[in-house]
């Protein structure tokens, strides 16, 4: 059997190297794809956390810059190697023990045992000790080191490890943030509060009610890979079963790892939880924030309306404390698209669309670009955040894949948010506001809990993780008009139909965009593409029928052609043939003239009826007779037959 070894402190290893900048902060925060040593904080029951973290005087929800240090990597492998492991070894023939017990691993997991030799090379000589994590969705492994990496070592790392054949590409499994700025003023709605829904209705904002005319995105499953969701009476309805991608308990804040419930049990964090010298944080429910600007209900009587408030949420919890890691992340993109990973239950709802309201600086790693792929290959549009840095968006990841919708914040004045990214990188924009304005946040569904869930809430935010859901309920307005919308399709319409704003394309891309007009234009586009449907399926359909005709003429010519040559070869056989001797019919003997039969005449006889009479009396016998005859019968009857005095001769019967 071949097992793959794992340290017994594997486990605590990973927590400890987990510890990071908490995923409400800013995207301002460097790329951390781990940290140093662990701290108390980290490993303490959640209770315990939960209660410190209350009972820190100051909570804040500000950056916190991290110390650059990498000790988590993603390492994938070529198809030949991918190839080789599944004739070698199966789900049953590998398996290897974590502290919370044994789990089942599967062929993937002997990839990693392939490269052990050069692993230990490389450990050697950085003087580490690289300890396996669990594989992925992609078939690649996650791995730890147990100490920081610098830059230069971690590129060290890296490129000896993808000198080998085996292995396709590594990259270090980073921590990506909710690109928000969490800083929020809480607003108490007991009606609705469309007056301030500036970035749906103004002359700023992507025209959303508008396109409600011709429709609310019914049908259309829109996945949040975000921080999860909390319950709320302007959300519930719209919330379709999702799952919970955080796989390192120690962040999750729930107390376990990955699990079906995407419920959002808070993000905060305490000190030092994810890093040496990071302050306490609150938790800010940003997955149910996002969530409401996509699909908030309608007309309910509950405060607020998303973009497309009959569309359907899909929650993927992705982001706990202190951030999410690309590898939960990229496995979260496959699955909200329909895709498998191993462990995990199909998901039931596969998404049209992905919102990624996450990001951090670094570049789109083939994980990333390859769980995109998937996603895109299957039918779903993913949109990302451009980040907070207010820098070039091509330095900010994933937004800045390939294949990917990605949106920077514009504010209440139609202008480019101050915080954010923008650059060629930009594809369009979208309300992502401005809080330095009155006003001038973006209102959306929230939890008014401090670090456990509380009650339902409403807030506004500032940030591309704000702007992003715009783009992704307009797309998802869009689905619901062309179900067959491809990525390129939905880019070149949301770019062709979005409005000019008060800054150039270098810096906005090609504007906000209108839902409006890009639900007419998706509308149009459709109708124009059934009409063509349908004229090619007339033409093909008369094409066909003259093709069917000229078969049947062909065939006809072609019997006519060869019945003709037939007769004629038969005439020509004929002509060569020598004339048949010609035998005289025998003489015939006419018939005898046949005589008419004699007629046989038979005539019916007539019956004679005759009385019989006794022998004629000689005279003189007459008393011989007389009893015969009768006492007055003397004489024999005359030719006149008397009635009377004859016996047994009724008139009539004599002739």
């Amino acid at each position: 059997m071949l097992r793959i070894a794992r340290p017994s402190q594997a486990r605590s290893s990973q927590r400890s190297l987990l510890s990071f900048v908490t995923a409400t902060c800013l995207l301002s925060a460097s790329v951390i794809p781990a940290v140093a040593a662990p701290t108390a904080q980290a490993t303490q029951p959640k209770a315990s956390a939960a209660a410190q973290a209350s009972n820190t005087a100051q909570i804040s929800n500000t950056a916190q810059a991290a110390p650059v240090a990498y000790n988590r990597f993603i390492i994938t492998y070529t198809d030949e190697a991918k190839n080789a492991a599944s004739t070698d070894a199966t789900a049953d023939q590998i398996d290897w023990s974590a502290a919370a017990g044994t789990q089942q691993a599967t062929w993937a997991d002997a990839l990693y045992a392939g490269i052990t030799s050069e692993v230990q090379s490389i450990d050697e000589l950085l003087n580490i000790k690289t300890s396996y994590v669990r594989s992925t969705a992609l078939d690649a492994s996650v791995v730890t080191t147990s100490a920081e990496l610098t830059p230069a070592q971690a590129q060290q790392y890296m490129d000896a490890l993808s000198a080998n054949s085996k292995v396709a590409s590594v990259s270090p499994d980073m921590r990506r943030y909710a690109t928000v700025d969490s800083t929020a003023e809480t607003v108490k709605i007991n009606d609705p509060k469309m007056n301030r829904m500036w970035s749906l209705t103004g002359e700023k904002g992507v025209s959303a009610l508008e396109a409600w005319g011709t429709t609310r995105g019914k049908g259309v499953t829109v996945a949040v890979l975000d921080s999860g969701i909390t319950a709320h009476p302007d959300l519930d309805a719209n919330v379709l079963p999702g799952y919970d991608f955080i796989a390192e308990s120690a962040f999750s804040n729930d107390g376990d790892g990955r699990d079906s419930d995407p419920t959002d049990a808070g993000n905060w964090t305490v000190d030092n939880q994810c890093f040496t010298g990071s302050k306490a944080t609150a938790s800010d429910w940003h997955g149910t924030h996002v969530a409401g600007t996509i699909a908030a209900i309608a007309n309910n009587n509950e405060g607020i309306a998303g973009v497309a408030p009959e569309a359907k949420i899909v929650p993927v919890r992705v982001l706990g404390a202190c951030g999410g890691f690309d590898s939960d992340i990229t496995d979260g993109i496959i699955w909200a698209a329909g895709g498998s990973v191993r462990g995990v239950p199909a998901n039931q709802n596969p998404a049209q669309v992905i919102n990624m309201s996450i990001g951090s600086e670094g570049t789109c790693t083939t994980p990333y670009r390859q769980a995109i792929a998937q996603a895109n290959k299957r039918g779903s549009i993913v949109v990302v955040a451009a980040g907070n840095n207010n820098f070039d968006a091509s330095k900010s990841s994933p937004g800045n894949c390939e294949d990917v919708i990605n949106v920077g914040a514009t504010d209440k004045n139609g202008k480019r948010s101050y915080f954010s990214n923008y650059g060629s990188r930009v594809d369009v924009s979208a309300p992502g506001g401005d809080r330095r304005y009155w006003g001038g946040g973006i209102l959306s569904t929230l939890n008014a809990g401090k670090t456990a869930p509380g009650k339902a809430d409403y807030a506004e935010y500032q940030g591309t993780s704000m702007a992003a859901p715009h783009v992704a309920g307009i797309v998802a307005l869009m689905k619901a008009v062309d179900p067959k919308l491809t990525y390129a399709q939905a880019k070149k319409v949301l770019q062709s139909t979005s409005q000019g704003v008060e800054c150039d394309q270098s810096a906005c891309g090609s504007g906000i965009v209108n839902a409006a007009r890009a639900v007419q234009q998706v509308r149009s586009d459709r109708e124009a593409a059934d009409a063509a449907a349908a004229e090619a399926a007339r033409k093909k359909a008369e094409e066909e029928a003259a093709r069917k005709k000229a078969e049947e003429e062909a065939a006809r010519k072609k019997a006519a052609e060869e019945a003709a040559r037939k007769k004629a070869e038969e005439d020509a056989k004929r002509q060569q043939a020598p004339a048949p001797k010609v035998t005289p019919a025998p003489k015939v003997t006419p018939a005898p003239k046949a005589t008419r039969p004699s007629r046989p005449v038979t005539r019916p006889s007539r019956p004679v009826t005759r009385p019989s009479y006794p022998s004629r009396p000689r005279y003189g016998h007459t008393p011989r007779y007389r009893s015969w005859y009768g006492a007055s019968a003397n004489t024999y009857p005359s030719s006149g037959y008397l009635n009377s005095g004859y016996l047994g001769f009724a008139t009539g019967n004599h002739r």
